[in-house]
């Protein structure tokens, strides 16, 4: 099963950009699933997500574990802060607070946020989480009432780009020999 590192910077700053677009305000479920769509699109276009986030089968579809979990006020300690610092839960919506730059993303990405975004503007929350419904990767992990992970790679052949496994498991292989030759060596080691 395809697995991505959590790029916080990353999650927090498309979070921003997709309340931005909807002036700020946007239901959590919504936001969620825009980032979702963000990610299973570019997984399929470019081999990787933005957010690196794993995702899960709710009951209302898909979502990115750590997204959800910050939303809810329960994500990792320093990142809750900072999201915490910029955008906040009220009732079914988040709010954004104040400005968040957006540097650590491409400029591919913040377009595909903003087509994501307008793609569905028109479209309600809830035929939004019922679209998603549709998703293979959705349909083959989702048990009633259980938070389980979704496959990426069902997420890629659903999208028509199973062929894309091989080479995204050759780049992740790669990125972790480079990551373990530049890491610092473990206490013994020389």
């Amino acid at each position: 099963m395809l697995t991505f590192k959590f790029k916080f910077p990353k999650a927090f700053q498309a979070a921003a950009v997709v309340l931005r677009e909807h002036g700020g305000r946007a239901n959590f479920i919504r936001l969620l699933k825009l980032l979702y769509i963000t990610d299973r699109e570019l997984l399929a276009q470019t081999g990787r997500t933005l957010t690196g986030d794993e995702a899960i089968a709710l009951p209302k579809g898909p979502a990115l574990k750590t997204v959800h979990n910050l939303i809810n006020g329960r994500g990792p300690n320093d990142e809750q802060t900072e999201w915490n610092g910029a955008m906040h839960r009220a009732g079914d919506d988040v709010l954004l607070d104040r400005l968040v730059p957006t540097g650590k993303l491409t400029k591919a990405e913040e377009r595909k946020l903003h087509e994501v975004c307008e793609r569905f503007r028109e479209t309600s929350t809830e035929a939004l989480w019922e679209q998603t419904h549709t998703y293979g990767e959705w349909k083959e992990a989702y048990a009633a009432e259980e938070a389980n992970p979704i496959n990426w790679e069902v997420a890629l052949a659903d999208q028509g780009a199973g062929a894309l496994v091989g080479e995204v498991r050759h780049i992740q292989h790669e990125a972790e020999l480079i990551a373990a030759t530049f890491s610092e060596p473990s206490v013994g080691r020389r």
